[in-house]
C-alpha cells in the first residue's frame, strides 16, 4: 500500500509531511477530495469481514493510524520464525535458482521487522550504516552457502570464502548457478554412455547367446545341426 501511495505521490498525506490547507485558501476543497479518494483506496483493501471494525473518519492519516492501532501485531513471534526457517533452510531437492529464491524472500521480510539502524546525527563520516550493509550481505553469503548440497557442491562451496575480497551475494549465487550448469551437463554425458554401453552389453550378451543356442541345435529330420526341424530347409525348402 506504501509502494502505491508514493507511485502515486500521495504517501505524504497519510505520514503526515502534507499538512492540511487553511480554510481560507483556494486548495482547501482538492485537498479535501484527496482525502476522500485515499479513503477510499485504502478502504477497498480491506477485508470485508473487518471494515466495520472502522470508525468513520474523514482524513486518510487517522484512518491509517487507527487501522495500524487495531491490527498491528506484535513482530517478535514473527521474527523468530523468520529465524528458525533460515536456519532450517537447506537446498535438498531444490534447484539453485528455488533455493535462493525461498532464501531471498526471508531475507526481505525479516528486513523489514529487524531493518538496519540509521545515524541521526549530522555531519558523521565513518560510514557505518555501508559497513553494517556489508556485514549483512556477508552473512547472507553465508547462509547461502551452508544450505547448499555438500556432496555436490561441497568444494566450491568451500574455496568461495577462502576468496579476497570476499565474494557479494550476486557474485556467489551466479558462481554457483554456472556450477550447477556444468554439473548437470556432465551428468547427463555420463548417463548417455552409461546407457550406450548397457545396449552394446545387452546386445553382445544376445548375440552370444543366440549362436550359443544355434549350436546346441539338432534337426531331428536331417540329422544336422544349427537349426530344428521347423527351419530345415529339406522340409520348408529353399528360397
Amino acid at each position: 500500500m506504501r509502494t502505491s501511495l508514493r507511485a502515486r505521490r500521495k504517501w505524504g498525506f497519510i505520514e503526515g509531511s502534507i499538512e492540511k490547507t487553511k480554510p481560507e485558501s483556494s486548495e482547501l476543497e482538492d485537498w479535501w477530495t484527496v482525502q476522500s479518494m485515499l479513503i477510499s483506496w485504502i478502504m477497498n483493501t480491506i477485508e470485508p469481514s473487518l471494515r466495520s471494525i472502522v470508525t468513520y473518519i474523514e482524513t486518510a492519516k487517522e484512518l491509517w493510524d487507527n487501522l495500524k492501532e487495531q491490527l498491528s501485531v506484535v513482530n517478535g513471534p514473527r521474527i523468530q520464525q523468520l529465524k528458525s526457517e533460515l536456519a532450517h533452510c537447506k537446498q535438498r531437492g531444490m534447484s539453485i535458482v528455488n533455493y535462493y529464491g525461498k532464501l531471498k524472500s526471508l531475507w526481505d521480510e525479516l528486513a523489514i521487522y529487524e531493518p538496519i539502524l540509521a545515524f541521526t546525527c549530522k555531519g558523521c563520516e565513518c560510514e557505518i550504516i555501508q559497513k553494517l550493509h556489508k556485514r549483512r550481505e556477508e552473512e547472507h553469503v553465508h547462509q547461502f552457502l551452508m544450505g547448499l548440497k555438500d556432496a555436490v557442491f561441497g568444494t566450491t562451496r568451500s574455496n568461495l570464502p577462502a576468496t579476497d575480497p570476499f565474494p557479494p551475494l550476486n557474485r556467489a549465487y551466479a558462481t554457483m548457478v554456472q556450477e550447477e550448469r556444468v554439473k548437470t551437463i556432465v551428468r547427463a554425458a555420463e548417463e548417455r554412455r552409461e546407457v550406450v554401453a548397457l545396449a552394446a552389453h545387452t546386445n553382445f550378451k544376445g548375440k552370444g547367446q543366440d549362436q550359443n543356442k544355434d549350436k546346441n541345435l539338432a534337426c531331428s529330420h536331417c540329422n544336422r545341426g544349427g537349426h530344428d526341424s521347423s527351419t530345415c530347409f529339406k522340409i520348408i525348402g529353399y528360397l
